[in-house]
C-alpha cells in the first residue's frame, strides 16, 4: 500500500506456516476469548452495559483475529490464472471485514448506551473481582498492541496494523469500564449508560480508521510521490535516455507492485538499440526497488530546431493561459501542405480544461494552418 515508504514495501509477504501474522492471529483469538468470557460474566452481576459492551468489543476482536488468520492464508497464496498479481490485496479485504465488524458492534452498543442514559438500570455492588479483571485487561490489551505493532512492522501487513490501533483504542475503552465501576462504587453514581456511550464511539471511530485505510488501497492510491521520482531518477541516469514521463505505479498488496513509465530516447537510435536499452532498465530498475517495471519507448526528434523552438512557445503560451505544467512527446509530421502537431499536455487534476479548449486556444494564437492533435493528463 502507498501509505509506506518503497522500501518497506519491497517486503514479500512469508510464506511461513508460522509466520508473524498467524502466530499473532492465533494470539488474538486465545487472549480475546478469555476476556471476554471474564469480562462478560463481570459485566452480567455488575448488572453494567458499560462493561458488557467491553466485553463484546473482545468478542470482535477475536472474530476479527480469525478473520486475519485466513485473510493471511488467503493473501499468501501464490499467483495463479485467474489472480496473475497475486492474492495479496485479500489483505485489504481482511480489514475491511474487521471495520465492518467493529462498526457494528460499536453501533449496536452506543443505542443500548443512550437507551440506558434516559432508563437508568440499577447496578450491583461492585467486588474486588471488578477491578481485578478489568486491570487485567488492560494489561492484556497493552500487550497485544505490542504484539501487532511489532508484526506489523515485520510485514507491513495492513490486518496487523489494523489490529494494533485497535487494541489501543481497546486500553482506553477498558480503562473507561474501570473508571465507571470506580466513580458508582466511590460517589454512587450511576453514569454506566454515559461511559458506555463512550466506549461506542471509541469503537465508531477506530472503525471508521481502518474503514478508510482498508477502502483507500482497494479504490487505487495515489503513488508517494518520493516513489514516483525514484523511478525517474533511476530511468534518467541511463545513458541515451533523454527524459521520462507519464509514470503509473499500481500496488496489488505488499511486494506486488507494477509500475508502467514512457521512456524518451532520440528518434534516430535503432529499434534494436532502443529496445536493448528499454529492457536493460526494465530488468535492473525491477531487480533493485522490487517493483516490476513495464517502460515504452517514446522516440525524440528535437534535432530539428524549427520544431523544438515551436514546442517552447506553445509550452509557454500553454502554461500561462491554462497553468499547464509540461508538455511531452512533442513531435511534428509533415503531411502533404499541411504541419500535423502532436503532444501531451499535463493539467492539474482540478482544472476542468480539456484537449478541444487547448487546440482551440492554439489554433486561435498560433497558425490556424496546423492540425493540431492534443492529449491532457490530469497531474
Amino acid at each position: 500500500m502507498f501509505n509506506m515508504d518503497m522500501e518497506k514495501d519491497k517486503q514479500a509477504i512469508p510464506n511461513d506456516a508460522f509466520a508473524p501474522e498467524k502466530k499473532a492471529g492465533v494470539f488474538g483469538v486465545i487472549s480475546n476469548a478469555a476476556l471476554f468470557a471474564a469480562k462478560f460474566t463481570v459485566g452480567i452481576l455488575l448488572h453494567s452495559i458499560t462493561v458488557v459492551a467491553d466485553a463484546l468489543n473482545n468478542l470482535s476482536d477475536g472474530a476479527s483475529s480469525v478473520v486475519t488468520v485466513v485473510g493471511y492464508k488467503i493473501s499468501s497464496r501464490p499467483a495463479d490464472k485467474k489472480h496473475p498479481f497475486g492474492h495479496a490485496r485479500f489483505e485489504y479485504v481482511a480489514a475491511l471485514v474487521i471495520a465492518v465488524i467493529m462498526f457494528m458492534i460499536g453501533a449496536l452498543f452506543l443505542k443500548e448506551s443512550l437507551t440506558s442514559v434516559f432508563s437508568p438500570r440499577d447496578m450491583a455492588a461492585v467486588g474486588a473481582y471488578v477491578y481485578i479483571v478489568l486491570g487485567i485487561s488492560v494489561a492484556v490489551k497493552g500487550g497485544q498492541a505490542a504484539v501487532y505493532a511489532h508484526t506489523y512492522r515485520k510485514t507491513r501487513s495492513l490486518p496487523m496494523k489494523a489490529a494494533a490501533i485497535d487494541s489501543v483504542w481497546d486500553v482506553a475503552t477498558t480503562l473507561t469500564a474501570l473508571l465507571s465501576a470506580l466513580i458508582f462504587d466511590l460517589t454512587g453514581w450511576n453514569g454506566d449508560g454515559y461511559f458506555g456511550a463512550l466506549i461506542s464511539v471509541f469503537i465508531l471511530v477506530s472503525a471508521v480508521r481502518v474503514l478508510k485505510e482498508s477502502v483507500s488501497p482497494l479504490l487505487g492510491d495515489a503513488p508517494l510521490e518520493s516513489v514516483v521520482r525514484d523511478i525517474r531518477e533511476r530511468v534518467l541516469s541511463y545513458s541515451g535516455v533523454l527524459g521520462v514521463h507519464d509514470i503509473v505505479v499500481h500496488s496489488y498488496g505488499v511486494g506486488h507492485i507494477y509500475a508502467i513509465a514512457h521512456v524518451e530516447v532520440g528518434a534516430d537510435e535503432t529499434l534494436t538499440a532502443a529496445h536493448e536499452l528499454i529492457d536493460r532498465i526494465e530488468r535492473e530498475i525491477s531487480a533493485e526497488t522490487g517493483i516490476s517495471l513495464v517502460a515504452h519507448v517514446d522516440p525524440i526528434a528535437d534535432d530539428f530546431a524549427a520544431a523544438a523552438h515551436l514546442k517552447e512557445e506553445i509550452f509557454a503560451f500553454l502554461s500561462e493561459r491554462f497553468a499547464v505544467s509540461a508538455i511531452h512527446d512533442f513531435r511534428t509530421v509533415k503531411r502533404g501542405d499541411a504541419l500535423q502537431v502532436y503532444f501531451d499536455a499535463e493539467v492539474p487534476w482540478e482544472t476542468e480544461v480539456t484537449a478541444d479548449d487547448l487546440v482551440a486556444a492554439l489554433r486561435e494564437n498560433f497558425s490556424a494552418e496546423y492540425e493540431y492533435y492534443v492529449t491532457v493528463d490530469k497531474k
